[in-house]
């Protein structure tokens, strides 16, 4: 019997083909073999991939689509109409798997085939909407920005802060405590203790009075009516005077009168007459009260225990220690107006270092989520979940970074804050960004001068001597009250006597005319005494004007000493601050140093993706820190000034003094 060829195509799995069917079997088994075997020869060893394998442009051009992104570029796939998310920040293409060392080139190509061809809504899991790169409520409307220098924000502080925004001061709750910029000038024109109501005990005083009178009286003793029974008369008086009292203590006093009588007694020379007077008195105190430098303290009509309010230098250093205090407030207010300031620029790059760790962890959680949807090496669930997680949290943290919370200061809470502290509206369609950078250079400063410009310039020093001098001269009047009160008086007086008030005639027949003849001269002198023995209230005066005087000086040298430690502080706070931030740029250059490296690592398969995590995580850290260093530095230097006292010489803003 012939041999049949079986009627399979491969061989016949029975055997039932005879000899010719086993052979054409195994031959055609061996030839697939060693047809494998030659082709995987032909591929190159793992050593040498990187420079075998030769990627063609427009592969290279796939592979950067992240990259193209980031630099705005639109892509082939944003031409084409689909939608993708924009990044911020560099994106490098997906990872080869270290465990397929032959598959990266495919795996990238898959990768970027996938997202080419997906859309975000087909994703298993939503892929967030990236925030748009401006702070912004809306993220379709982008917010014009006022980049804001800080001589613009001392004008405008200047310009709309007739009060003080101190952010201590609680102006609803205690209205009492704010200060104004009226309240020097409130000081000064105080009615009653100012350097006016001070000068004012020393004014001229005049006073003039006009009266007229009609008496009709019946007296029982014709005598006593002037030899009449029933008094009719017509009087009339004016009567004009002028006193002053200067500071030596001395006063003065002229009064005028001029009287007219029309009566009916019997033994007149004339049925009507005029009377004038012309009268001046001094008194002038020799012990108790004499003396300039007392009535320039103490003010006329002094008395002890009140502090001598009325004197002329007490009143007027007391609206010098009201300048000082109005300085003080306007430097801290500067001061916190700087901080003000310093924080929002910081607040906006660490929303720039947030936005763009996050941005970098969105592209390596999309890199994951990838490779996990196409069941590549290196998409595994808890990878992908680590990196979808960490994004979250920069999304968070960004958005508390813009908006802040009840414990976290955001950029719009910082905005506002300076725009309360300026004057300005609380929203007028820009955001004020600070314009000036921050301070690096470095500052030397000499301790022995800077404290010498301290003891010169700081307020609270200067307000404190004006304490001292304050009570030295309150000490100086209540020993003045220790001595007897002892004045000397005089007094003269001019009359004249007629039937009319001016005219001629013989003796008599005019008032002018018999006062000027100076035949009716009279005069005054001497002496008034009085004095308490035991002068308990005068001693007890000096004693506590020597023990307030005593507190005060006490005070002062205290307030020296706390300036001298609190310069020392600041200008070693300012190096420390200044060592830091070297140690802070340093730290952030080994830090993108250390994600470039690690992506590159990443990207080549040598370490794991928490390696790049964390090296993400190190930059972002270190940028925030630098920017917190940056704020110190610059503050510090502030801080520095404020403790010299020449704030405010130094930004230019100089208070009023008399």
């Amino acid at each position: 019997m012939p041999l049949q060829r079986s009627h399979s195509t491969f061989c016949d799995r029975h055997g039932h083909g005879g000899w010719d069917s086993p052979l054409q079997c195994w031959t055609l088994v061996f030839a697939l073999a060693f047809t494998s075997i030659g082709c995987r020869s032909n591929q190159p060893m793992p050593d040498r991939v990187a420079n075998s394998i030769k990627v063609p442009s427009e592969i290279n051009d796939r592979t950067n689509l992240a990259s193209a992104v980031r630099l705005g570029i639109p892509t082939a796939t944003q031409q084409a109409g689909v939608e993708h998310h924009v990044y911020n920040d560099h994106v490098e293409s997906a990872p080869t798997s270290s465990q397929d060392p032959f598959g990266g080139k495919r795996d990238t190509q898959r990768l970027i085939e996938l997202a080419s061809a997906k859309q975000s809504g087909q994703l298993d899991i939503a892929t967030p909407a990236m925030p748009s790169s401006v702070p912004s409520s809306k993220a379709s409307q982008s917010p014009e920005f006022w980049d804001l220098t800080e001589a613009e924000m001392i004008t405008l502080a200047l310009q709309n802060s007739d009060v003080i925004r101190s952010l201590g001061v609680r102006v609803l709750e205690a209205p009492a405590s704010v200060t104004t910029a009226y309240d020097t000038a409130i000081q000064a024109t105080d009615p009653m203790f100012g350097p006016q109501a001070a000068l004012a005990e020393f004014d001229s005083q005049l006073s003039a009075s006009l009266t007229t009178q009609n008496n009709d009286r019946v007296f029982n003793n014709a005598t006593l009516g002037g030899q009449v029974q029933e008094l009719v008369q017509d009087y009339a008086q004016f009567q004009s005077g002028w006193s002053k009292r200067n500071t030596w203590g001395t006063q003065w006093d002229v009064q005028s009168i001029h009287q007219y009588d029309s009566n009916n007694r019997a033994g007149n020379s004339f049925p009507s007459y005029w009377e004038t007077q012309l009268e001046l008195g001094v008194r002038q105190p020799l012990l108790q009260g004499a003396g300039r430098t007392f009535n320039l303290i103490a003010g006329p009509n002094a008395r002890p225990g009140l502090n001598f309010s009325n004197g002329i230098w007490i009143a007027r250093i007391n609206s010098q220690i009201s300048q000082a205090d109005f300085e003080i407030q306007l430097r801290d207010y500067f001061l916190e107006l700087y901080t003000a300031y310093w924080q929002l620029q910081r607040l906006y790059h660490s929303y720039a270092s947030i936005r763009q760790a996050r941005d970098v962890s969105y592209e390596i959680w999309q890199t994951v989520l990838s490779k996990k949807q196409s069941g590549l090496i290196g998409g595994e669930a808890y990878k992908e979940a680590q990196t979808r997680a960490q994004y979250y949290r920069y999304q968070r943290e960004a958005d508390l970074a813009l908006g802040g919370s009840e414990g976290e200061t955001g950029i719009r809470n910082a905005e506002r804050t300076l725009r309360r502290m300026i004057g300005l509206p609380i929203a007028d369609g820009k955001l004020l960004r600070p314009a000036d950078g921050f301070t690096v250079a470095p500052f030397e400063f000499a301790i022995d001068d800077s404290v010498a410009r301290g003891f010169q310039h700081r307020t609270e020093l200067r307000r404190q001597r004006l304490q001292v001098q304050q009570h030295n001269l309150r000490l100086v009047a209540a020993k003045n009250f220790l001595l007897p009160r002892l004045d000397m008086i005089g007094r003269t007086r001019v009359r004249g006597f007629g039937d009319d008030l001016t005219g001629d005639g013989p003796r008599f027949s005019s008032a002018a005319d018999d006062f000027f003849s100076f035949d009716h001269t009279e005069w005054e002198f001497g002496v008034e005494m009085g004095v308490a023995p035991l002068r308990r209230q005068a001693k007890a005066a000096v004693r506590n004007a020597k023990l307030q005087l005593h507190r005060e000086r006490s005070i002062l040298e205290e307030q020296q000493h706390a300036v001298t430690f609190e310069i020392h502080d600041a200008i070693s706070n300012s190096q420390s601050s200044f060592a830091a931030l070297q140690n802070s740029l340093a730290r952030v250059e080994a830090g993108q140093e250390r994600l470039a490296s690690s992506r590159a690592l990443y990207d080549a398969g040598k370490i794991q993706l928490e390696f790049l995590i964390d090296a993400t995580e190190e930059l972002l850290q270190s940028q925030r820190q630098l920017h917190v260093d940056q704020t110190n530095y610059s503050l510090s230097l502030v801080r520095i000034s404020r403790a010299m006292g020449t704030l405010l010489s130094d930004v230019g803003v100089h208070s009023y003094r008399r």
